[in-house]
């Protein structure tokens, strides 16, 4: 009997964007600090930045998007999710529109997690970390690409922030058509219906150009490479919601397995967040019924 063996995450240059789910999502607690995820609409805060990239690149973000290195986005640990903040760096004035789209940072001294395009729009990238100021800015389409309209709102603010204070209406902007995306079929079906006090709407799925990761031997800036196997499962739609619980706890890699009548899916937990220690993931395989993982 025949098995084949297939990556469910990608390392290309077309990392599909949308396809999550609009969250705010209930109170967790990571390395003893519990974290209430709630809406903020008058959030404007200064603390340090942090960024990560190779490690979780084409993997499920905590709301099932799928995390793009090169796109300007980031972790936040109780943002509702999508949602756009500014992000200023202090010491330079450097300034970006970033799609929050994942949980995190864990260290108690940390505010926000960027990507690692991020950090380089921002000029943090080789210090690792910096002093920022987060400011609210409003809620982010479910679907589409958002690629040029964040581009366009690097270190210049956009006319619905300069009408609205730190609000934003969307109804007017458009962004670029494109099929929808078909690299993480599980990823479409967590879809919910976008809230209806989202106004910006982008028309389709698009997809956001990225570098090929695969020669990408630059070491992630923080937390932990780890290799803990979460298990292995027959029912896909239970895989994906596994999948998204651990990615607020670090990068879970997927591999489907093909058989001759059927198939299945074996997760593996290959980095952790800063902060995270692998007491919380076991507390988490506890919550989930997955103690027999460890």
């Amino acid at each position: 009997m025949g098995v084949s063996a297939s990556p469910r995450v990608t390392s290309s240059r077309n990392v599909p964007k949308g396809g999550g789910r609009h969250q705010v999502g209930q109170p967790y607690t990571v390395a003893g600090q519990t974290f209430v995820p709630r809406e903020q609409p008058n959030l404007d805060v200064v603390g340090q930045a942090s960024w990560y990239g190779p490690a979780f690149h084409g993997r499920l973000t905590a709301n099932g998007e799928i995390f793009d290195q090169y796109h300007l986005s980031g972790a936040h640990p109780t943002l509702p999710l999508p949602s756009y903040v500014r992000v200023t760096n202090v010491a330079n004035g450097q300034s970006a529109l970033v799609r929050i789209n994942d949980r995190g940072p864990f260290s108690r001294n940390r505010v926000i997690d960027l990507s690692r395009r991020t950090a380089e729009v921002l000029g943090f990238k080789q210090q690792g970390i910096a002093n920022v100021r987060v400011q609210y800015v409003g809620p982010a389409p479910l679907n589409g690409d958002d690629t040029r309209f964040l581009v366009g709102a690097i270190n210049q603010l956009t006319p619905y922030e300069r009408d609205m204070g730190t609000r934003m209406a969307y109804q007017d902007i458009q962004v670029a058509q494109t099929p929808a995306p078909t690299a993480v079929d599980a990823v479409a079906g967590a879809v919910d219906a976008p809230p209806a006090d989202v106004p910006f709407q982008i028309l389709s799925y698009g997809q956001g150009a990225s570098l090929d990761i695969a020669a990408d031997i630059e070491s992630e800036p923080s937390g932990t490479a780890v290799r803990l196997d979460l298990g292995n499962f027959s029912d896909a739609g239970h895989a994906q919601m596994i999948a998204r619980e651990f990615a607020v706890l670090g990068a879970v890699d997927q591999v489907e397995y093909t058989y001759e009548h059927g198939s299945s899916i074996t997760l593996t937990l290959s980095h952790l967040r800063e902060g995270v220690t692998e007491n919380d993931v076991r507390l988490l395989a506890d919550q989930l019924g997955l103690t027999g993982s460890f």
